[in-house]
């Protein structure tokens, strides 16, 4: 009896081993499949919409209806980063990124220009003093390489679009199937609780994504308006930017906000005011940053997934630390699926209670 029971035990703790170990080497595709799922999420409403219209006594064919909603979705992502095309084009052209004597010249300059500014309010004693030999010494070589790099990593992407369209395009033609097909596989009797979880989580999912919507829209505008008040090239376009790498918590804003450092640099590359309007404009970016993270996020992204602020900074740490920048992104989403679950099943713990008890 006791041997029986071990070796249950043995077999129980090897599948569940070998079942983790099947999840972790297929994590890029459950990501693809979660990534989907929140697209399906987006485009649910605008296609239960076009299910509604009647032309006569026909009617447009679900089929049909995904694929025209799929289709504008992917027409409003490639206008976004037709964005990027004149904005990455206008930086290069200015930093002649692949004219290493031109770079450094620009390099030198805004080191001469920081220098004449530290001396002037008594930082360093000559300007003169400090020579820009080690800036000389840099190999620029390095950009045509870093540019190779990232054209290289493009195949990866279609990939990853490919098998998110793919699997939405399902997922959206066949909601009432997948449901089904989630339903037949939990235990006798829980399915009242897991069509329960499954609408809780379609609702509070809905709601995050319109509250991210709602960030990226008060990010770009009050961008925009910081760099258009001090005529910095290009602002819409490096507004917009700001805004989409925004959704990357933390991480975004610092490359954002570097971003914007440099784009204005090297719009004022000969002017004597140069790095007088680089700092202003960092610090209204900070300002717009603090904004974001102590008045606008809180409310939007509490308000949305009804989660603790401290508890969304936790999750988003540990979804980085685990996956990189696309678990930092996919890591409130995953948080509230798992708090649904807790909920509708683990409700008995005082944790889950603790936890869980505003949704």
């Amino acid at each position: 009896m006791l041997k029986d029971m071990f070796i249950r035990r043995v077999l129980f703790l090897v599948t569940l081993v070998s079942l983790g170990w099947f999840l972790w080497a297929i994590r890029s595709v459950l990501l693809y499949m979660i990534i989907a799922a929140v697209v399906m999420l987006i485009a649910s409403p605008a296609v239960s919409y076009i299910d509604k219209i009647r032309i006569g006594r026909f009617y447009i064919p679900r089929t049909i209806n995904v694929v025209v909603v799929l289709a504008f979705m992917v027409l409003v992502l490639a206008g976004l980063m037709s964005l990027l095309v004149p904005l990455v084009a206008a930086q290069a052209e200015n930093l002649q990124l692949f004219d290493a004597s031109r770079a450094k010249e620009n390099l030198i300059v805004i080191y001469h220009n920081v220098l004449d500014i530290a001396a002037s309010y008594g930082v360093i004693d000559d300007a003169a003093a400090f020579s820009p030999d080690f800036i000389k010494n840099i190999d620029f070589s390095f950009l045509p390489n870093l540019i190779n790099n990232i054209v290289s990593s493009v195949g990866s992407v279609m990939i990853m679009i490919f098998a998110v369209l793919f699997f939405a395009f399902f997922f959206l033609k066949e909601r009432n199937r997948v449901t089904s097909f989630v339903l037949s596989i939990v235990p006798d009797g829980s399915e009242g609780k897991m069509s329960q979880m499954m609408t809780k989580t379609s609702h509070l999912l809905s709601r995050y994504v319109i509250g991210l919507l709602i960030q990226m829209s008060i990010i770009f505008t009050f961008t925009l308006i910081l760099l258009i008040t001090f005529g910095v090239d290009n602002a819409f376009l490096t507004a917009t930017v700001v805004a989409l790498l925004n959704v990357v918590p933390y991480i975004g804003p610092f490359m954002g906000g570097t971003m914007i450092v440099i784009f204005t640099m090297l719009g004022g590359i000969g002017q004597p005011d140069m790095i007088y309007t680089t700092l202003y404009v960092l610090g209204g970016f900070l300002l717009i940053q603090l904004f974001d993270n102590f008045i606008s996020q809180p409310v939007i992204f509490s308000s949305s997934v009804k989660a603790h602020p401290l508890e969304i900074f936790t999750v988003t740490l540990i979804g980085g630390t685990l996956m990189g920048i696309i678990g930092m992104i996919v890591a409130v989403p995953l948080y509230t699926l798992v708090r649904i679950i807790a909920k509708e099943f683990f409700w008995e713990f005082k944790i889950v209670r603790v936890f869980t008890k505003d949704i």
